[in-house]
């Protein structure tokens, strides 16, 4: 089953590194990670999705309180959590294609950024899920660069 943790920590070098290493030393999966800015001053927010059973995550989730820096973690309820992600596609994509990538990209809530006679490049946001099945519907065509950020998560 899919979780998604959020991770205060102060903002400090070496503390990205030290709650990732917890997850690889014990051979635990990271789907995304997703860091940046706190709402306080010197305090970074970082989103972890994992997968695992609850036996799993409690342990995990305890051991991320032992790391120096770690001052809040908390597992997000699906329900009460808004979460989302970000993806940069370029494709490759001549003049015979480009009403129906256009039209896709439409269909995915997705803004074109750029485009030439060659490609086109563009952004889809939303679940997780939803950009899972953009992906493989582009896979129709000649992807040239792909990026996601990993999912962002805050309370409702």
């Amino acid at each position: 089953m899919k979780h998604l943790i959020s991770i205060q920590v102060k903002d400090r070098f070496g503390t990205l590194a030290r709650v990732v290493e917890l997850f690889s030393s014990r051979g635990y999966n990271l789907d995304s990670v997703c860091t940046g800015e706190g709402e306080e001053k010197g305090t970074h927010r970082i989103i972890i999705a994992t997968r695992g059973d609850d036996k799993k995550i409690k342990q995990i989730l305890k051991l991320l309180k032992n790391i120096v820096y770690v001052f809040k973690v908390t597992l997000l309820d699906p329900s009460q959590t808004i979460s989302a992600e970000l993806m940069l596609v370029r494709l490759r994509c001549g003049a015979d294609q480009r009403m129906k990538v256009l039209e896709l990209i439409k269909t995915f809530e997705g803004e074109v950024i750029e485009m030439d006679g060659k490609t086109v490049s563009f952004r889809v946001m939303g679940s997780a899920s939803k950009l899972n099945g953009a992906t493989e519907v582009f896979r129709e065509f000649e992807i040239l660069e792909l990026a996601r950020t990993g999912e962002a998560a805050i309370h409702k």
